[in-house]
């Protein structure tokens, strides 16, 4: 907006008050005793543009957008820590806050009987399951310990665009009198779930379904789909929770659909085979992440771009998505998996 208000715009506005019969040239009384404050007006300027993109919520960032999204109820959501299970010597009791070490992680042991990892965020998600725990204390008869799945991942703290989405729907008022943009904006704000459908009147009045991924996108865990439950209608129709009075909640997890890619492709010269499919996997991969819960069609002309923006792919053809060359619908509960990716090399 004040782009225009450079240092040479402002002095020549400065300058041009002056009489004319004094020297204003470059080097002057006048122009030297006027130089500093144009440099330091230009410099406001530059601060107010500033000022005006951190005030506003469509543009704001970090602490301001923070300061505004509190104006209306919304904090932004902390870093999650990852809960997971583990098995233990059967028969031995662990005490709840027994500490546990694998790979540089500290794991608390809890009163669900799982493991707490001790740092938030995205950390507990690592690749141990079926790594052997080390205990931090003493427990008597205690000889195999051994980390398992993810029950609930973690996950980081929640980033400005998400925080500015929730915002807006806040002060658009989207989510009002246990609408469906509200049954959603209530699963979302139990740590440890993703993305969410909410199915109305799906068994009849008065009847909601709410099916639910885990942060990673995944199929939730039953303490998470638990946790979810008792957080929007723990007492089927008695409202006390968020739901009103005569509303009965289901919560489900959604459910994985294996997506198989085939494609007959030509390496660029110095490159293999396995690089491509590297390529091709990771790039699918980012596409699944994409489209979860938020379009139910994967269509063969993603895929196709995929494979023709690989750096090590020259030539291609006959991509087929789960062996057919067509798009691959998904149902209302189904997110994508990647699975077998077979990559056949051209002759040249």
């Amino acid at each position: 907006m004040f782009e225009d208000q450079t240092f040479e715009v402002i002095m020549d506005r400065m300058l041009n008050r002056i009489s004319a019969d004094i020297d204003t040239r470059e080097g002057s009384v006048i122009y030297n005793a006027l130089a500093p404050a144009a440099a330091e007006l230009a410099k406001s300027y530059i601060w107010l543009d500033t000022v005006l993109e951190l005030v506003f919520s469509d543009t704001a960032q970090g602490e301001f957008l923070d300061r505004r999204a509190t104006e209306a109820g919304i904090e932004r959501t902390a870093a999650t820590k990852a809960v997971r299970a583990a098995e233990f010597t059967e028969g031995v009791t662990i005490p709840v806050g027994s500490r546990f070490y694998v790979d540089n992680l500290y794991f608390q042991y809890t009163v669900d009987g799982t493991l707490e990892c001790e740092t938030a965020g995205e950390a507990g998600n690592a690749n141990i399951s079926g790594q052997n725990l080390l205990s931090l204390d003493t427990i008597p008869g205690l000889q195999k310990a051994i980390v398992k799945e993810i029950l609930i991942p973690g996950r980081e703290e929640e980033d400005d665009d998400s925080l500015r989405a929730r915002y807006f729907t806040r002060v658009r008022r989207e989510a009002v009198s246990a609408n469906k943009a509200h049954y959603k904006q209530w699963a979302e704000e139990v740590d440890g779930v993703g993305k969410v459908k909410v199915f109305p009147l799906w068994n009849g009045d008065g009847t909601v379904k709410i099916v639910v991924t885990n942060a990673n996108l995944e199929p939730a865990s039953d303490i998470l789909i638990s946790k979810v439950k008792n957080y929007i209608d723990p007492e089927p129709g008695q409202g006390e929770g968020q739901a009103p009075i005569g509303a009965f909640v289901t919560v489900e997890s959604a459910e994985w659909k294996e997506v198989e890619i085939s494609a007959e492709v030509l390496p660029e010269v110095n490159s293999s085979i396995d690089q491509v499919k590297q390529e091709i996997e990771s790039g699918v991969l980012n596409l699944f992440k994409k489209i979860a819960f938020e379009d139910n069609v994967i269509r063969l002309s993603q895929i196709n771009n995929i494979v023709y923006n690989s750096p090590s792919v020259s030539d291609y053809a006959d991509i087929k998505i789960n062996g057919v060359a067509e798009n691959l619908v998904l149902s209302d509960v189904e997110i994508p998996k990647l699975g077998q990716v077979n990559i056949i090399e051209q002759t040249r």
